[in-house]
């Protein structure tokens, strides 16, 4: 079986990270520690996790300036193989502070992309599209991408799984084998199809995910929600089934990139034909080990693997 996965990351960063003892409290000074300086992003973060799971990502991906050549080399030192598009603008910069108090993350605006960047993204698709049987779409888009452009290219037989909410809605009529939201996103999602966020209804999950899949050719939707169930929805036939699964209680030390890493786990799950419990089980899996780390690829392969037995025994099949 092929294992490649094209992963379009196509709104990357440089992190600098701060893990900062006690608490943090806006209108204060804090002396800060030396940060901890990487490639990130979400499809960074996805690439390099599903390498670490035995997975093939190719990364698409538009780098500028100083930092974007350092994310190109980190990657390349990663051995991840790369579509990088280059461009004027410098990559944004992410920085991220874990107190005792919580993670406050701040973001730079997103590079613009000329005309010119947009046709060489499209060229660089095009000598690699016929041999990934999956594609993932992670994230923000940079100002002044065209998702037509993208569209343009024959999505027959590909698998697509999808990590972004916005200006997405004509991919996901190409038909989504994966869709995965956080709450938020989800409640986004909802409004642009106009379908009421009665959240206080004990039916809003099943009502307002069956609308969806009405309209839309998703195979499997999830939610994600931090330390609450992940919810699974899909359909056969006609009617509308669930999964749900809660993520244990752990000892958080950096939650940054967890629907990243949920993400690459599934292709993973997914790409060894595994059931939708196993790939649920894998993605939480892999989700809870990223948050135990400083860093996404950190993760113990082995606590992975002890979670996913652990989770597997406690999915629940919403519909017996």
């Amino acid at each position: 079986m092929n294992q490649q996965t094209l992963i379009l990351g196509l709104n990357p960063a440089w992190q600098r990270l701060f893990m900062i003892d006690g608490e943090f409290k806006l209108g204060e000074v804090h002396r800060l520690p030396k940060p901890v300086e990487y490639a990130s992003g979400k499809g960074i973060n996805c690439a390099r996790v599903l390498q670490k799971l035995g997975g093939k990502p190719v990364l698409s991906h538009f780098l500028g300036d100083e930092y974007g050549e350092k994310i190109f080399d980190a990657m390349a030192e990663n051995e991840i193989e790369q579509l990088p598009v280059w461009i004027k603008q410098p990559n944004r910069i992410c920085t991220t502070l874990v107190a005792d108090s919580g993670t406050t993350e701040l973001i730079e605006q997103s590079p613009e992309l000329s005309e010119k960047e947009m046709e060489d993204f499209n060229v660089s698709l095009e000598d690699i599209w016929d041999r990934v049987p999956r594609i993932a779409v992670c994230g923000t888009q940079p100002k002044g991408f065209k998702m037509e452009s993208l569209l343009k290219l024959d999505f027959e037989g590909k698998r697509l799984f999808v990590d972004a909410v916005k200006n997405i809605s004509s991919l996901l009529e190409k038909g989504v084998e994966l869709l995965k939201l956080n709450m938020d996103e989800y409640c986004e999602l909802l409004q642009q199809y106009s379908i009421p966020l009665v959240t206080s209804s004990p039916q809003f999950w099943k009502m307002s995910a069956k609308m969806l899949l009405d309209v839309l050719p998703i195979h499997y939707l999830v939610v994600t929600a931090e330390e609450n169930p992940v919810r699974v929805f899909y359909k056969v036939e006609s009617k509308l089934l669930s999964l749900t699964v809660t993520p244990p209680t752990i000892e958080t030390v950096n939650c940054i990139g967890a629907g990243d890493t949920f993400l690459a786990g599934w292709i993973a799950a997914d790409s060894a034909g595994l059931s939708v419990e196993e790939c649920l089980a894998k993605a939480t899996a892999v989700s809870v080990a990223r948050c135990e780390v400083e860093q996404p690829w950190d993760i113990d392969l082995a606590r992975v693997e002890a979670l996913e037995k652990d989770l597997l025994t406690q999915i629940e099949d919403d519909d017996r």
